[in-house]
């Protein structure tokens, strides 16, 4: 199967499917939908078993062009939740992304909205479909009453973002990311800070993260430093520093049969309790027909204080 990589206008903002129905594109206007359904079933050796449709997904991006300089984006994301439980009151559908601005091309996009946060947006290594991403520890990955900017083009990338304090914690996100690319050689880089502020809850967290990602064809190989300073200011015993490190690649065999691998390593440190855990997982994937992709993975994990877990998943994903 080719890989359907969308080459979108800058624009668009938040991250864009590897496939999608474009409905307009032309000069003035760009409509299209896009939508993923994720089946999983994970294999666990601590906990329940758990069989779900998890993260799927329907959105729609567009823009539109007032004058030869300036352009209106928007887009909608809802998350479909084929497992909703209604004695738990569980919604079906979650508008999980929305978003309304302005782009330049010579200065940029400014939208406002619920977005991914920058540094979900320029994430660290993580090829895993179903244990990894534990090493992450930036603090939000979807904020709502959001101002984001972001300027790329074929060099680097500035990505930006500021979260009013609002909600039930009252929370504030400010985080600041970027990308530079070099060849095969990819390098993130950033630093975000979000604090709540209520009666019952008074945090701070600082958190920054850099990877280095070779890019070479069908192999990818890359690694990312994690670092997050937590401060509770109501219940101090609970503040603690925590450090990650995430090692990662992945290779295609073939058109359509990929592996890939990875080991996270979380340290933390507090005065309630200080400890290292080990996670790592093996996997392969494979695409037998166009729009779908089956996977199967391994996962063996050693927490700080309690016993070591060896878990599998499988499950097939459909992309549209």
């Amino acid at each position: 199967m080719p890989k359907y990589i969308l080459s979108l206008p800058a624009l668009l903002l938040f991250s864009t499917p590897a496939i999608s129905y474009e409905v307009i594109d032309n000069d003035l206007a760009y409509l299209h939908f896009y939508g993923d359904i994720k089946a999983r079933a994970l294999i666990l050796d601590e906990q329940d078993n758990d069989y779900t449709f998890g993260d799927s997904k329907v959105g729609v991006l567009g823009r539109y062009a007032m004058t030869d300089m300036i352009a209106i984006a928007s887009g909608l994301e809802t998350q479909v939740n084929f497992d909703a439980d209604e004695d738990k009151n569980e919604d079906d559908v979650i508008v999980s992304q929305y978003f309304v601005g302005l782009y330049a091309e010579a200065i940029g996009r400014l939208t406002y909205g619920k977005h991914n946060t920058s540094s979900d947006d320029l994430n660290g290594i993580d090829y895993s479909e179903a244990f990894g991403g534990d090493a992450n520890l930036n603090a939000v990955g979807v904020k709502g009453d959001t101002i984001k900017y972001v300027y790329n083009n074929e060099l680097f990338t500035v990505n930006a973002t500021y979260g009013f304090e609002d909600g039930k914690q009252r929370r504030k996100v400010r985080e600041l990311f970027g990308q530079y690319n070099l060849a095969d050689l990819v390098i993130i880089g950033g630093i975000g800070k979000t604090s709540t502020n209520t009666q019952q809850s008074q945090t701070d967290a600082t958190y920054f993260q850099t990877t280095a990602r070779m890019e070479m064809g069908d192999t990818n190989l890359g690694m990312t430093y994690y670092h997050q300073d937590f401060k509770n200011h109501l219940k101090p015993s609970q503040s603690a520093d925590k450090n990650a490190i995430a090692v990662a690649g992945q290779i295609a065999f073939t058109e359509g049969l990929t592996g890939y691998l990875g080991h996270e390593v979380i340290k933390k440190d507090s005065s309630q309790s200080n400890g290292t855990r080990n996670n790592s997982y093996l996997g392969i994937s494979v695409v037998p027909i166009e729009y779908t992709k089956l996977f199967a993975e391994m996962n063996y994990d050693a927490p700080a204080n309690s016993t070591d877990e060896l878990n599998f998943a499988f499950g097939a994903v459909i992309v549209w």
